[in-house]
């Protein structure tokens, strides 16, 4: 990647939210300068606000969908990388409003591809999801076969189809569809199962009532998720690049509060939750990393043990 455009600022889009402030935050690391987009519909402003006073940090509170309000953010910007996070990313609350869903996560990706071509951005990613894989029992690799059975993962297909669209028109252009597994960690902004895990622990409860929790899944450290996107950038080639980000292990949720209860040394014992049981689950979920690993030389550690630590001492846990 050229010095220039380490100079020019990136955009983040959903940069108030979970992975968006954490990508945020490390190109600030890096001294990159960033344009953090954001309505903060999800987001949360107080996971920018220690941002709020670098020179190197614009926000606008923007809705993606708004075309031409993306485009005067550009014109006077002049970004040169766009990092594309912004979406309805809970799954039942895409199932509970799907034209929702399908507005953000795909009118939402074409308004903002619209703005970049206007603005000649010249590398995009676009986190989409392992949602799109087929259901399968072995690691998902970026040419197995493509079957979402839900809107969510549907929408993440149809953005992917649209990157690869824009790819064709501007063939000299660096596009990624980044396919992110399950993130943990720090600024969660959705009701996902391990906040719900922590807050039950965190209230100091041994029993604990959850949904579906023999499913495995491939738990991947934000942090590390928001840094693999930013070397995946960095060392992209022209056209489309899809690429895993996960860590190649994939854990149960029975595991997971099995390792908690080692880690804060009581015992805590799961109730099934018939309200919280998701009628259709995957059983399954586990990304391939060879492809992400042969790009940029590493994957998001697959340490449960670290980050769950890491983790509730974050959330104030009692250890």
């Amino acid at each position: 990647m050229g010095t220039d455009q380490k100079s020019s600022p990136w955009v983040v889009t959903g940069a108030a939210g979970f992975l968006g402030s954490h990508v945020v935050e490390q190109l600030l690391q890096r001294q990159i300068p960033v344009i953090g987009i954001d309505n903060l519909w999800s987001g949360k402003w107080e996971f920018l606000a220690p941002f709020a006073g670098n020179p190197l940090f614009r926000f606008y509170c923007k809705d993606i969908r708004d075309e031409a309000g993306l485009i005067e953010v550009f014109r006077k910007e002049k970004p040169t990388v766009a990092v594309h996070l912004a979406a309805l990313h809970f799954i039942p609350a895409a199932m509970r409003d799907p034209a929702l869903a399908v507005s953000l996560n795909v009118h939402g990706t074409q308004a903002l591809l619209s703005a970049c071509r206007d603005s000649k951005v010249s590398r995009f990613w676009f986190s989409s999801t392992a949602d799109v894989y087929k259901a399968s029992e072995t690691a998902h690799h970026e040419s197995g076969p493509v079957a979402p059975f839900n809107i969510y993962g549907l929408t993440k297909w149809m953005g992917e189809q649209l990157v690869k669209l824009e790819s064709s028109i501007r063939p000299e252009c660096h596009f990624v569809n980044g396919r992110l597994f399950n993130l943990y960690g720090p600024h969660e902004t959705n009701p996902h199962i391990l906040p719900e895990i922590i807050d039950q622990i965190r209230r100091g409860n041994s029993v604990i009532r959850l949904g579906n929790v023999t499913p495995k899944r491939d738990l991947v450290p934000v942090a590390d998720a928001a840094r693999a996107i930013i070397d995946v950038l960095e060392k992209s080639a022209p056209g489309v690049t899809t690429v895993n980000v996960g860590t190649g292990v994939s854990v149960s949720m029975q595991e997971v509060v099995e390792r908690i209860s080692t880690i804060i040394g009581k015992p805590v014992r799961i109730e099934i939750d018939p309200a919280k049981v998701r009628a259709v689950e995957r059983a399954h979920l586990q990304a391939d990393v060879g492809a992400l690993k042969s790009l940029i030389g590493w994957a998001p550690h697959g340490d449960l043990a670290r980050g769950l630590r890491e983790l509730l001492i974050h959330e104030g846990v009692a250890l």
